[in-house]
Order: C-alpha cells, then structure tokens, then sequence
C-alpha cells in the first residue's frame, strides 16, 4: 500500500513536470532568429468580432489531419511547410513592391500540434520575414 501511494505521487510529479515544461514550451517559444516574435493569443484576439475580418490578414489553418491552408486555400503539410512558405514569401515580396507594409502571419491550429511541428512552421515563416507571427492557443 505504502509503495503504490509512492509510485502514484511520483507518476503524478512526472505528469505534472511534463506538462509544466510543455506549456513553458510553447508559451516562450521563439524562432531561431532573435528578432522575430512569436505571440501566442487567444482566438478574439485576432478575429473582432464586430469587424469583418481584414481582408489582408494571412492564415495559416493547421487541420487535424496535418494539413495546411493559406486562407482557405491547400497549401501543404505540417510536416512539408515548404510549400506555404513559398506563397507566403512570394505574398509578402509582392505587397512590399507595392509599398504595403503588413506582413503578419496567423497560426490557427484546428487541433493539437506537435510542439517541434509548431516550432518548424514558426521557423519557415520566419525565413520569409513574416512579422509578428500570431499563434492562437485555444487548441494547443
């Protein structure tokens, strides 16, 4: 009796540590280049609800199967961000020609993500010098 109560409160400070070093994880979670922000907000933050949605805005949906949408549109996989970062440069190369000079990018996971898939995504978004880099967190 004396050893399974031991056994379980260890098992729970191991959950608990795992968790506490997951959301840390997340919450001061950076891209390797130091400049680049990466804010994690909660979804009404980022879509008003009595606003339209700006019609400059760029997301990026995560869906639960790993898929990645542009603003609705199929743009690759979580695990190949290759794709979506190419549009994304190419957006961003084009509105700075034409003197806008918006470059936020919105990460709106449909479901849970892996905290290295994240960090990778981050990372592809940052080499296009997307700036800030919005995560909701409401389903991480």
């Amino acid at each position: 009796m004396v050893r399974q109560n031991f056994a379980a409160r260890n098992v729970a400070k191991v959950l608990i540590m795992s968790v506490l070093i997951f959301s840390s994880s997340l919450s001061g979670c950076k891209s390797s280049t130091k400049s680049q922000p990466v804010d994690f907000v909660e979804r009404n933050a980022v879509y008003a609800v009595d606003h339209g949605p700006d019609r400059l805005m760029l997301v990026v949906e995560i869906t639960e199967d790993g898929r990645l949408r542009l603003n609705k549109i199929e743009t690759g996989t979580i695990s190949d961000p290759g794709v979506l970062s190419e549009k994304i440069g190419a957006i961003l190369n084009d509105r700075q020609k034409a003197g806008i000079s918006l470059r936020e990018v919105v990460i709106d996971p449909q479901g849970k993500i892996k905290s290295e898939d994240l960090e990778k995504l981050i990372e592809r978004l940052a080499s296009v010098k997307a700036l800030p880099i919005r995560v909701v967190k409401d389903n991480l």
